[in-house]
């Protein structure tokens, strides 16, 4: 996939050509083999990452019920919106749950393109406020879900 169609395919279709280019220009492509940790629950959160190849397995420690996988991610979709919003710790781990390859943007770098370029800032915003509500909403009715099923003895 080419990243004129992950730009289509993407929560970047909402924004003008002209901070499609500017984030485009300030991403870094990184390669992750299937099973690789992307990121750790708890850690520093550095990056935007934005899928251009493969799926992303989002994953949460639930107490008493261990480790599970809250959301995949895949080409066009975005994960790790916590390195834009303080405290910048990740709220969840990210793996890769085949051969991926991501755009890795510095989440203090696009802050400090926001406040020089306000028009920029609000357009990137606006936008990631709509995924992340649409993100707690979905993350909601998955843990729902799971807290409903009896605990297996197996994942204690």
């Amino acid at each position: 996939m080419d990243e004129h169609t992950i730009w289509d395919a993407s929560f970047f279709e909402h924004f003008s050509p002209r901070v499609q280019q500017q984030v485009l220009s300030l991403a870094e492509s990184r390669a992750f083999a299937a099973g690789e940790t992307i990121f750790r629950e708890g850690d520093p959160s550095l990056y935007l990452y934005l899928v251009k190849r493969g799926r992303i397995a989002i994953d949460m420690n639930l107490p008493a019920r261990g480790v599970r996988t809250v959301l995949t991610v895949g080409p066009g979709e975005l994960f790790s919106w916590s390195a834009l919003v303080e405290p910048r710790v990740e709220t969840a781990s990210a793996r890769a749950l085949e051969q991926a390859e991501v755009f890795a943007i510095k989440g203090g770098t696009l802050t400090d393109v926001c406040l020089k370029d306000p028009e920029f800032g609000l357009e990137l915003y606006r936008t990631l406020c709509e995924v992340i509500s649409a993100r707690l909403v979905a993350t909601r009715l998955h843990l729902l879900d799971e807290l409903t099923w009896p605990v297996d003895a197996s994942s204690k």
